[in-house]
This record gives C-alpha cells, structure tokens and sequence, in this order.
C-alpha cells in the first residue's frame, strides 16, 4: 500500500506533522517520543542526530509520508532503539491490521539494512501498553516483552513548591564538578545501579547525551546522584541513584529536588516534570509521590539480542 524508501532531511516537517498525530492515540504512542511538535523535532534533531540516517518511511501513492521508523543508535553498545513503527492506516479501511503489519514490516527490513545500524544486533521497541500493534508486532519479530514502566509528572503548585522550596542546604547536593575523584565515584554507581543503561557513566559525567548531573557526597565520598535534562516543555528526571547503604535517609528525595533546581536555573522553568520509573520499584515511586508526582501513562518495552 505505501511504498517504503529511506528518509531525507526534507521529509522532517511531514514526519512531525504524522508523528504528533499519532502520538495523541495510546494505540500509537511511543514512549521515545514526547507528544508536541517541539517536543519531536527536538528528539529527531538533537537527541537522535542527523535523524535521516538511521530513519525510514512509507509514502502513499501522491508522495505523502505515511509511515517512518527511526532508530537511535549506539555503536559502541552494538544497540540500537527505533522509534516506532508508526504507521497511518486509513479510518475505516477494511483490512487495517494486515496493512499497518505489512508495512512496520517493510519498515524494519528497510531501516536494518541502513549503514548506521551495520553490527548492531541488540534492538528494543518501547510503547505503550495499549499500543497492540507494537505487542503484535514485537512477537512476530522475536522481540521479548521487558517489564513495563511507568511514567510519573509533576505540575502546577506541587512544581512550584519544590522549585522555591527552603535555601538549599550548603553541604546539600550540588552540581557535579571537575573533580575527577568525585566524578569517577558517580561513574561506578551509574555502572553498578544501571546495568542496561542507555548512557554510560562516562557519557553521563561529560555531559556527551546532555546530562545536568548533581551530586551529594558525605565523609566517605559520594551517596548518590541525579541527571536529568530539559526538554522543550519538561524538566526531566533521567537517572537517580543512592549508594545502598544510604538508602531511605531522604537523599533521593533531596537530589531531585536540586536536579529540578538546576535544570530550571540552566534553562528556564517549565510546566511540568517527568520520570520514568520500572514497574515494581516500590522505592521510587514512593520517593516521587512524596515529592507531589502522579501516575501519566505505562508503557512496556520489547527487546531482541
């Protein structure tokens, strides 16, 4: 039904325009993209890089882009994550699922043969839970179901109150430094908590994905950190990690707090904040309740090695 071809810098307008469509309908969504057209371009632009590269898309029988499929790589990981399949099946078209399977289809045959994806063998698909097609899809390619994940925000007055909370405290956490003691400590717990990270300690130290990072150290050297970076309409939480020893004291309570602070101080406020929490991790989802986030949506990841 579409024709299937890679993607170019002038499809980005069109791919917007189709992606903030679907975005709106869980039975489309995925958890990769925000929901606004800022919020897309910016993650196609700037979180992805020279997007075209690693992206494909399926044009009707008039030019129209129709489906895309984009992958974020990382060679060094042999990983890769595609954003997608998205495809647009006519409303009321008689044979709809057999048309958006065919042509997710093409799409990832199309997209795993891009030079950009050359040795990567570990793929992962991420949506939402109602999002059948993708389940569907998923299982047919040998994509194993991950647990789901839960995506947590915090608005209005409960934002405002911990953006212009109490003075924080001098010996609080703060921003990380140039200290390379410091800075290799918040390496090996970010190694050690996130064993299937996106960012390695190393990225996340340099900033090399865009990171604001804060740390709270102690006697003994560094309890925990929070990194986090700002999106066109969203403080976000990407990572917060407390040495185990240190747990249920407050200091992950205390270091969102201070990611918040910073990222509002280096970029502006925004009108809401986010997190992304494993289903099943009590511990954080306590620790974001007490700081005024609620439940947004699950999402449930699918990955093939």
């Amino acid at each position: 039904m579409y024709s299937i071809r890679a993607a170019c810098e002038a499809d980005l307008t069109a791919v917007v325009e189709l992606l903030v469509r679907l975005q709106a309908d869980p039975g489309h969504h995925i958890g990769y993209h925000g929901t606004t057209a800022e919020e897309i371009t910016e993650e196609l632009t700037q979180v992805v890089r020279d997007w075209p590269a690693g992206a494909v898309v399926g044009c009707d029988e008039h030019g129209a882009v129709r489906a895309v499929l984009s992958a974020e790589v990382r060679p060094e990981l042999g990983r890769a994550w595609l954003y997608g399949p998205f495809v647009d099946v006519p409303t009321g078209h008689p044979a709809a699922r057999q048309v958006w399977q065919n042509t997710a289809d093409e799409l990832l045959d199309l997209v795993t043969t891009l030079p950009r994806l050359a040795g990567v063998t570990d793929l992962e698909l991420y949506g939402h839970r109602r999002n059948r097609g993708l389940g569907d899809f998923a299982a047919r390619h040998g994509f194993a179901a991950g647990s789901a994940s839960r995506v947590f925000t915090l608005t209005g007055s409960a934002l405002r109150s911990v953006l212009v909370g109490a003075v924080p405290d001098p010996v609080g956490p703060r921003r990380l430094d140039n200290d390379p003691e410091t800075r290799a400590q918040v390496v090996e717990l970010h190694e050690r908590c996130f064993p299937n990270r996106t960012v390695t300690g190393n990225q996340l130290v340099r900033g090399a994905r865009g990171h604001t990072v804060v740390v709270l150290t102690g006697a003994d050297g560094v309890i925990g950190y929070a990194a986090g970076f700002v999106q066109e309409k969203e403080l976000y939480v990407d990572y917060v990690a407390v040495d185990p020893n240190m747990r249920s004291a407050g200091a992950g309570r205390s270091l969102v707090r201070a990611l918040l602070r910073a990222l509002a101080a280096a970029k502006g406020v925004r009108g809401q904040a986010a997190a992304v929490i494993a289903l099943g991790n009590d511990a954080s989802e306590r620790m974001f309740t007490a700081l005024g986030f609620g439940l947004h949506l699950e999402l449930v990841a699918y990955r093939r090695r």
